[in-house]
């Protein structure tokens, strides 16, 4: 039985409505500023997509006030941007100062960097899988696994060349995450071992 493709899966994936909202909606907030400007955008944030209507918390009901009489101009930017002859095109926006505060402190926790958790991977060098794969790119690999034998040693190989970019640590000379040897001086095992007893 042969495996299912990634981007078999993928296109699965993406051709859901849900998915295309979703992807709509980092649109939006990725281009926010740009919609409504530097100093308005500093008072707002989207939240959400829901039924065709943008959601924006802003900071104050003046804000809200203001905006909603902008909002046939927004309205026009947005879909715009989105594209014309979209099916999921934004019908409506609505402003509130409802979930300002928490949007604020939702925003304030995202800002924690992934690099700096213990558990981070780090990508592989593409020097080191060029080099693997005898001039072949990660993507252009010509087939899926036909087994799941297959799909495991391809597997291997990627984790072989990560852990050859890993750093050692020093207590037992094992590969470690850059993370754990910064918070802990020593790979999770030991750190288990020596400092968690």
């Amino acid at each position: 039985m042969p495996l299912t493709g990634l981007p078999n899966i993928l296109h699965d994936i993406q051709s859901r409505t849900s998915w295309q909202q979703r992807c709509q909606y980092l649109l939006i907030v990725e281009k926010w500023a740009e919609i409504v400007g530097e100093s308005v955008a500093k008072q707002t944030c989207p939240i959400g997509v829901y039924q065709k209507s943008l959601q924006v918390a802003v900071s104050s009901p003046v804000w809200s006030q203001a905006l909603t009489f902008e909002r046939v101009r927004l309205l026009a930017k947005i879909n715009a941007l989105l594209g014309s002859g979209n099916s999921l095109a934004i019908a409506d926006i609505h402003f509130s100062t409802a979930k300002w505060a928490t949007q604020q402190q939702t925003l304030k926790e995202q800002k924690v960097v992934a690099a700096d958790h213990p558990s981070y991977l780090p990508a592989i060098a593409p020097e080191l899988v060029t080099k693997k794969l005898k001039g072949q790119k990660l993507e252009n690999i010509p087939k899926p696994p036909e087994t799941a034998s297959e799909a495991f040693q391809r597997w291997q190989e990627v984790m072989k060349l990560r852990t050859n970019q890993m750093p050692k640590c020093p207590r037992c000379d094992r590969p470690a995450l850059t993370g754990e040897i910064s918070r802990w001086q020593m790979c999770r095992v030991c750190a288990i071992e020596y400092l968690f007893k």
